[in-house]
């Protein structure tokens, strides 16, 4: 009995081994070193370099500062200014799918010259972007933030939810299968044919939108005005911008301007007062700015967010 257990054991190493060789699998669990817990919050790990392969099969390439913040060039040697640019917010802020100097920090960074960190992390909601601020500010107490950007993403709906329905034992789970998959091929194989399983059993259909979303009753919008009441009495941030970014529509491959989720969301900001851009008309003449495969932002994408936050924000440098 002893020796059958030796050998299963055995077995199961060496089939995690081999699994390591499989380059999906390899990349979905060094996807995950470069995310550390932060208290509940899932955050960028410091000091991580990793390459990845998009669907695409070309390679971008993800690093960070010793203060978990993905690099741009004026912060890739940690260093901290005076006066900074500040991006917060989830996978578009973050720039997934994209190398760092195609980020839209580290192009407005090269475009201005003025220092700009990326507090940017994939799959946050609202409350985990407000937290990942937070840290920022601890992290820099001496940092003046000239502006403060957020190119917002209406996932944030869905992300909003999955924090609102959090508790100890759910954090607890979600720790254990994270670090999981950090460490063990075999769980990451399960995972992936778990969601190949998923995505093949999915019927394109009509999506149906949250009715809270339209009346603004959905828990986002209370995230979103306590962020922004946040902002506004923190003496570090003199500017705050929020980039409205059109999502791409599944069937057409194009920027979906009429989606009733992103007009609700204009028209919150306008009623709130909060300051806002959208990129609507620029995606529209665009070639291709997704990634029509996933969805994100493409590199064109990424230079669109540029050249308008150069035009927002060089005239408040001169007040």
């Amino acid at each position: 009995m002893k020796f059958k257990f030796i050998l299963l054991f055995l077995f199961i190493i060496l089939f995690d081994f081999i699994l390591n060789i499989l380059p999906t699998i390899k990349e979905q669990k060094n996807y995950r070193k470069i995310h550390c817990f932060y208290k509940n919050d899932l955050f960028l790990c410091p000091d991580k370099t990793y390459t990845f392969t998009r669907q695409d099969n070309q390679k971008w390439t993800v690093s960070t500062n010793a203060y978990g913040e993905r690099i741009s060039k004026s912060t890739d040697k940690n260093q901290e200014y005076e006066k900074e640019i500040w991006f917060m917010g989830d996978s578009i802020s973050f720039g997934y799918l994209v190398n760092n100097e195609d980020t839209a920090p580290y192009l407005l960074n090269q475009k201005l010259n003025i220092p700009t960190r990326n507090l940017g992390v994939d799959s946050i909601g609202t409350i985990g972007i407000l937290n990942r601020l937070n840290k920022a500010l601890e992290d820099h107490p001496n940092t003046q933030i000239q502006t403060l950007i957020w190119i917002y993403n209406t996932s944030d709906f869905t992300d909003d939810l999955k924090e609102l329905h959090r508790n100890n034992i759910k954090n607890h789970i979600f720790y254990l299968h994270y670090n999981l998959a950090k460490i063990s091929n075999i769980y990451n194989g399960l995972l992936l044919l778990k969601k190949t399983s998923q995505q093949e059993s999915i019927i394109p259909e009509t999506t149906i939108v949250d009715p809270t979303i339209l009346n603004f009753e959905h828990i986002t919008y209370k995230n979103i005005k306590n962020l922004y009441h946040f902002i506004n009495t923190e003496k570090h941030i003199k500017n705050f911008l929020i980039l409205v970014y059109p999502g791409m529509n599944i069937a057409t491959k194009k920027p979906d301007i009429d989606s009733p989720i992103t007009l609700s969301l204009l028209k919150f900001f306008q009623e709130q007062k909060i300051p806002h851009r959208d990129v609507f008309q620029e995606f529209l003449k665009a070639n291709q700015p997704y990634f029509t495969f996933d969805g994100h932002p493409s590199e064109e994408g990424y230079k669109i967010f540029t050249e308008v936050l150069i035009d927002q924000i060089v005239p408040t440098l001169q007040k």
